[in-house]
């Protein structure tokens, strides 16, 4: 079948293109709210279904910026779980799905739980194909109505779409188009109470009608709280908010370029990002560890969040695909000519 000239490394590749095809066909749709169900300790209810796919197809929002949030910089330094480059998205369901879910790739599975890494170029050109739509060339923004199509494991509380620690083709997951700059989903509107106990230990409902458990991986608004520790704030760090009730959440400030060029606000504010799990110890408390990620601000002092979600990463990257080329320059004319949709949903 094959020719003897046909070295192994191509022969491998050739077989992991064919069988990651395959599966591709195979791979059946599922809703974030199903993909999303815990056992009552914590663990993943679909995980545990042995007629579950190798594969699975979700739908829904993106809710931000991968390199808003994670650092995407390569770096091949060796060193116990030092992943390098980090790339995720966060795809939040429609309408009656009220779940969501994160889609992470690291650069160095092999310093931690798998056997491979990826060179500096590898990672840049995964992160390159998942950046943009493989079919329009359309570059993602948080916004976008969009299908993946993956493997999952599951870690530290939630069911992630992921290649599994493997750099093989055949463990690639790829995002998709489904229409562009939708809006986001107006975020829910949560206090404390709702996702603490009155002993500010957090609030965990397997059956995620109530608690930290049913805002997972979506987009929220925290209302009425002051930040307790302003002297934190910075990129890549977390604070703490309270409320009039005593109680206090931890928020992660990303990566956006707002958080650094503004100053922390003060008084009373709402705090409007993603809901995200990463249960601590080892192994992680799949119950507990549960945190808001505000992607950027913009400054206004009433809320803090951005407006927009513009995309920032090296001098020239206009459209984020980490080449600098003729399609930066189609990014910059498109600006020019087209307005886009408001922050929110309709």
């Amino acid at each position: 079948m094959f020719s003897k000239s046909l070295s192994p490394k191509l022969f491998i590749l050739l077989v992991c293109l064919f069988v990651s095809a395959a599966l591709a066909e195979d791979a059946i749709p599922v809703t974030h709210w199903e993909f999303q169900a815990v056992n009552q300790d914590g663990s993943s209810a679909f995980a545990n279904d042995a007629n579950s796919p190798f594969q699975v197809v979700l739908e829904g929002i993106l809710l931000n910026n991968p390199e808003d949030w994670l650092s995407p910089e390569p770096d091949s330094t060796p060193g116990p779980w030092q992943m390098g480059g980090e790339w995720e998205m966060f795809i939040q369901g429609e309408g009656e799905d009220m779940a969501g879910t994160a889609c992470w790739m690291g650069q160095n599975y092999g310093n931690g739980p798998g056997e491979d890494n990826y060179t500096q170029q590898q990672w840049l050109d995964e992160i390159s194909r998942l950046n943009r739509d493989p079919q329009s060339g359309w570059v993602f923004h948080a916004g976008d109505r969009v299908r993946v199509t993956g493997t999952y494991l599951f870690y530290a509380g939630k069911l992630n779409i992921n290649e599994n620690h493997r750099t093989e083709p055949l463990f690639d997951f790829k995002v998709e188009l489904v229409k562009p700059a939708v809006g986001l989903p107006r975020p829910e509107s949560v206090t404390i109470s709702e996702l603490k106990n009155p002993d500010n230990s957090e609030k965990f409902d397997s059956t995620r009608m109530t608690g930290c458990e049913r805002y997972q991986c979506r987009l929220v608004r925290l209302e009425g709280v002051t930040i307790d520790d302003p002297e934190n704030w910075g990129n890549d760090s977390t604070i703490t908010v309270s409320d009039d009730s005593g109680l206090s959440f931890p928020v992660h400030l990303a990566l956006g370029s707002g958080i650094s060029r503004q100053e922390c606000p003060s008084g009373t504010i709402d705090v409007v990002g993603v809901l995200n799990q990463k249960g601590p110890g080892y192994p992680p408390d799949p119950t507990k560890g549960y945190y808001i990620i505000v992607m950027d601000y913009d400054g206004n002092g009433k809320v803090l969040g951005a407006a927009r979600n513009p995309r920032g990463n090296l001098s020239g990257d206009i459209n984020s695909d980490y080449v600098v080329d003729l399609q930066d320059v189609a990014e910059i004319a498109a600006g020019w000519l087209e307005t886009r949709s408001g922050l929110y949903q309709e």
